[in-house]
């Protein structure tokens, strides 16, 4: 049997690296390693695969652990309230576990599905108001319920993913309250200097540079007023300025169909004629459908990504100075979220749309996700190295 010789993980006795930290295994059984070449792949520079090589930008000196599946693995077990309300109530000061205890394993998120659902439940009953009985007063709690939908259920997946559990879910929402509202300020304010007037590739990647400014400036705001230095902290912290940012801004776009209606009805109107509202409802719930799908891989994953790259600066220089943002580690890690944003408005995603519905889309969101996993997974190092350092 094989057990990991930096967390003590027991693992198979085929597995070349383990499970819970990507460390190369050595078996216990004889004293002999495993695998002799596997004794310096965390120091090779890559061995090939293109997530070897993403790994290696990114700055992880361990082997890729894409370990996606524990997103889903407790998705489906039954759990009680009690662990419901454990989650929630963490961070606060009787709550906040001591560092040397926070668990080094791969975390189990599950809470985000039974978040997912329960607004889920509450969209559909909101449309059912809407749709079937035609109360335009449940329109508002519809569009903003429907945009708020996935954005927050991602960001409490953030939350379960920050094993240090320092930060308590208040702070969270007022993060995503304020911060996503101040981060669409920011970039308003840095588009009212530059205007794109077109997504064509130059376009789409002036949107990107411009969009991931204003959310990194905010993002690192509330890191340096927290003061928290570990990575797992800076994914969340990140994540709910970035789904705030995606959730105000999906509600906006859902909100045109009804305001364009508006208009439309009003010259009808003059002339005695009346429009029939089914085709904005259409648009409204495709506009709600579409980019709540899409959340996941855009605002919410490329903020997180920033709040990571800020926090593992920062640790470097020693604290969250402003010559973070000039600084050419953080604009290496800072250039991901802004290529991929402006991979996602550009003509090129519509391209391979064309190939395949949503297919662009679909590869960005991989893509965003293999970054995330890797600093999920340099996030858990930290608590590691911390434990080992404790232990000692």
């Amino acid at each position: 049997m094989a057990y990991c010789s930096k967390c003590g993980k027991q693992n198979s006795n085929d597995a070349l690296f383990c499970g819970n930290c990507g460390n190369a295994l050595v078996v216990i059984s004889g004293q002999r390693e495993k695998y002799q070449e596997s004794e310096n792949l965390s120091g090779r520079k890559s061995n090939g695969s293109w997530i070897d090589s993403l790994n290696e930008y990114i700055g992880n000196d361990r082997p890729a652990n894409l370990n996606w599946r524990v997103l889903f693995t407790d998705v489906f077990k039954r759990h009680t309230t009690e662990e419901a309300e454990d989650i929630f109530i963490c961070g606060t000061k009787t709550t906040t576990p001591q560092p040397s205890d926070v668990s080094k394993d791969w975390p189990h998120p599950w809470l985000y599905s039974r978040v997912l659902m329960m607004f889920l439940i509450t969209f559909s009953l909101l449309w059912i108001c809407v749709s079937a009985f035609e109360n335009t007063n449940a329109l508002p709690g519809m569009i903003v319920i429907g945009s708020f939908t996935v954005p927050l259920s991602t960001m409490i997946l953030f939350m379960e993913a920050n094993v240090w559990r320092n930060i308590s879910m208040f702070r969270v929402i007022k993060i995503f309250f304020v911060g996503g509202c101040a981060s669409l300020v920011a970039t308003l304010f840095l588009f009212s200097f530059y205007s794109v007037t077109e997504l064509d590739f130059w376009g789409a990647f002036m949107v990107g540079i411009i969009e991931e400014i204003g959310k990194a400036v905010i993002v690192y705001m509330f890191l340096k007023r927290l003061g928290k230095h570990s990575i797992l902290t800076g994914l969340l912290i990140g994540a709910s300025v970035g789904a705030g940012f995606a959730a105000f801004e999906s509600a906006g776009y859902a909100l045109q169909p009804f305001m364009q209606f508006q208009q439309i009805a009003g010259y009808a109107a003059a002339y005695g004629q009346n429009v029939d509202g089914e085709q904005m409802m259409d648009a409204i719930n495709r506009t709600i459908f579409l980019r709540g799908i899409l959340a996941p891989g855009g605002h919410v994953a490329w903020a997180a990504i920033s709040g990571a790259a800020l926090v593992i600066v920062a640790k470097a220089m020693g604290g969250f100075e402003s010559s973070i943002v000039t600084d050419q580690r953080f604009l290496r890690l800072f250039a991901i979220p802004v290529v991929l944003h402006g991979l996602w408005d550009s003509p090129l995603a519509s391209w391979c749309n064309g190939i395949f519905p949503f297919l662009g889309y679909i590869i960005l969101f991989v893509l965003v996700w293999v970054v995330v996993l890797i600093l999920f997974n340099m996030g858990l190092a930290e608590v590691s190295r911390y434990n080992s350092s404790c232990s000692k």
